[in-house]
């Protein structure tokens, strides 16, 4: 069901820039960006299902994992795949892993704090609106 995008799988590349764009009107990764990252070692691109209900970017910054995206398509919330995506990684891989959320997004930052991650910190006026975001960290024992 999860599998790693492997480099220049265009037709998979071309889905997800679609999914990309619905899901993040204002902030989407292009076809190109997503080429580009699935090129590049240090990303990590992991799908839900061949159909992309819902899908996760990671990047290596070297000593930790950041959480660049991680979206599931409208039609299928609810039924837990980001959840199954994160646990995917937290099976799979061995290094910390680092994110930012919206502070007044509530039902992200309880999703994850559900899974163990615990805020570590708050940059101010982050986001085009002003918005703070707040950082939360997943430690990896």
């Amino acid at each position: 069901m999860i599998k790693e995008i492997k480099i220049n799988d265009e037709k998979i590349l071309e889905k997800l820039s679609v999914i990309e764009e619905k899901i993040f009107p204002e902030s989407f990764y292009s076809y190109e960006t997503l080429k580009n990252m699935s090129l590049d070692k240090n990303y990590k691109i992991l799908i839900f299902d061949e159909d992309i209900k819902g899908y996760l970017i990671l990047h290596d910054s070297y000593d930790i994992y950041e959480i660049m995206k991680i979206a599931v398509k409208q039609e299928y919330r609810n039924q837990k795949i980001g959840k199954k995506l994160l646990y995917y990684y937290i099976e799979n891989f061995d290094k910390n892993l680092f994110l930012e959320v919206r502070e007044n997004n509530q039902i992200a930052r309880k999703f994850y704090e559900n899974l163990g991650f615990l805020q570590v910190g708050k940059r101010k006026n982050y986001y085009n609106n002003g918005e703070n975001a707040i950082l939360m960290l997943l430690e990896k024992n």
